[in-house]
């Protein structure tokens, strides 16, 4: 009792655990308040999972599954590429939280390079884009706020995003 939830732990890497402080911040970061971190836990995978993937809520948690030797103790503390990828993620935690489907939205997206890809233009519209492509806008943006190349300008992530502050130009 009182104690922090660090999560079960099966040799050096836990196996469930919340999200760290640091990667909690990453999520207020890229959300501001509209994701609730509170109810996420990370789900060390074994193989065959081989890349990080939301299945949903379940037991009144939002559960992200990472490949076990790929999930770093704290993501906030690795290169951009897995914080890249949490925030990928845990936007499919947000369209759960707001209502989406996640099984539905997948098998209509599909899972080709194409079901990743967004148009960039001004035709492109945060409703008509499908749950992948709203997850790679917002890492898109997360990347660009941390000097990664993206395919689109700031202007572009701050008229399509609904999520997180304005970048700053």
């Amino acid at each position: 009792m009182g104690q922090p939830d660090r999560g079960l732990r099966i040799d050096r890497c836990a196996v469930i655990r919340p999200l760290t402080p640091g990667e909690a911040e990453l999520a207020r970061e890229a959300f501001g308040d509209a994701l609730r971190c509170q109810s996420i836990r990370l789900l060390a995978a074994p193989w065959p999972f081989n890349r990080a993937f939301v299945p949903g809520r379940w037991f009144g948690r939002e559960w992200i599954v990472w490949p076990r030797r790929t999930l770093p103790d704290d993501i906030a503390a690795a290169p951009l590429k897995p914080q890249a990828v949490l925030i990928h993620e845990l936007t499919h935690v947000w369209q759960a939280q707001q209502g989406v489907n996640l099984l539905t939205g997948k098998i209509r997206a599909g899972d080709r390079p194409a079901s990743y890809a967004y148009p960039v233009g001004m035709d492109c519209d945060w409703g008509g884009l499908n749950i992948e492509q709203q997850a790679m806008v917002v890492e898109h943006r997360f990347r660009l706020l941390r000097g990664g190349a993206v395919p689109a300008p700031a202007e572009f992530y701050d008229r399509v995003c609904p999520l997180g502050p304005r970048i700053k130009t």
